[in-house]
């Protein structure tokens, strides 16, 4: 019992940590809601839309291009359609693999999907191709704890991400983490 109320906090603390640090490539920080932003919601959701169909549409012209792949990839992600960004970040891969990055955003997307055994296995891939990517790490230890319950294999890829620059937000991070995981 007292595995599983751990479970749950460092899933608190994990979901905090992803709001405010964020696991994918993105560096926009979430507002809180007031007033103002719970009208502007419906706009964003317009934008995206919007943004969506551009990026398609220059995909139908160039069915290959990295880029406008992965961006469309980021685009379906924020909207929270996880099967397409999945989808379009593998075709990414497809293309151009090798960006740590990416492996990190299909990793989050497949967790999203209640996939995280194979969200894993490309974040695995992702820190073979650099080990030194401190998101990836953190993002590892995200979905070992909250996704599969390995709180030992997620302690160890905090500790890697901390490591890496302790001092980033990102390592500041993994410590809280850490400090949760380790108050047995």
């Amino acid at each position: 019992m007292q595995k599983k109320s751990m479970i749950t906090g460092v899933v608190i603390l994990g979901l905090s940590a992803v709001l405010a640090v964020g696991c994918s490539r993105k560096e926009e920080q979430p507002q809180p809601a007031t007033q103002q932003t719970r009208q502007q919601a419906p706009a964003q959701g317009v934008q995206n839309t919007t943004l969506i169909a551009d990026l398609e549409a220059r995909l139908k012209e160039d069915p290959k291009n990295p880029e406008v792949l992965w961006r469309l990839g980021d685009a379906y992600f924020d909207a929270k359609q996880f099967n397409e960004s999945v989808k379009h970040y593998k075709k990414v891969l497809e293309v151009k693999p090798g960006e740590a990055d990416l492996y990190n955003d299909l990793g989050l997307s497949l967790h999203y999907l209640g996939n995280s055994a194979e969200a894993i296995k490309y974040l695995d891939e992702g820190i073979t191709k650099n080990p030194y990517h401190q998101r990836i790490w953190l993002t590892k230890g995200f979905i070992l704890a909250y996704g599969m319950g390995d709180l030992e294999g997620a302690k160890v890829a905090w500790e890697k991400a901390n490591a890496l620059n302790p001092e980033s937000q990102i390592g500041k991070a993994a410590s809280e983490y850490l400090a949760l995981v380790n108050k047995k």
